[in-house]
């Protein structure tokens, strides 16, 4: 396990506008704001997200999931961080979410991509001790967060 006591810095509500893409437009704003280490909530409704998930039973849970699922007209609720990869703000965002013309069967994971259909509601609490970082978790492959 790894811990860190944070020091709570600025907080901020953003809301996206229809047709904003949550993680670019929150990755782009916190470049802008100078934002390094933060924890994100967020819930709203999206036009279509693409998340890593499966629409299928797994023969191996254990390992990450290798596939990509895009769904379309969903609400949903997510979290995650903002670190640093590679020197820049990254967001980190995994999000639960049911598809209305499923009747609301829900599908959740990390989230890659979500354009915004009607209105999502961001809260960021940033950190401003330590740095977060994002960097690859040994035996997995994938990003994981780290303190500086």
């Amino acid at each position: 396990m790894r811990s860190a006591q944070i020091v709570a810095g600025r907080r901020w509500v953003l809301v996206l506008e229809p047709g904003e893409e949550l993680v670019g437009t929150v990755s782009a704003w916190a470049e802008r704001i100078g934002v390094r280490a933060a924890t994100v909530e967020f819930f709203g409704a999206f036009r279509s997200a693409r998340l890593i998930a499966a629409t299928e039973p797994v023969a191996d849970p254990e390992p990450p999931l290798p596939q990509q699922v895009e769904v379309t007209y969903l609400e949903g609720v997510g979290s995650g961080s903002i670190g640093l990869a590679d020197g820049r703000p990254s967001v980190h965002l995994h999000i639960a979410a049911g598809v209305k013309e499923q009747g609301g069967a829900a599908y959740s994971g990390h989230l890659l991509a979500a354009e915004v259909h009607y209105t999502v509601e961001v809260v960021v609490q940033e950190a401003v001790g330590p740095d977060f970082v994002l960097r690859p978790l040994p035996g997995f492959g994938i990003n994981a967060l780290h303190f500086s």
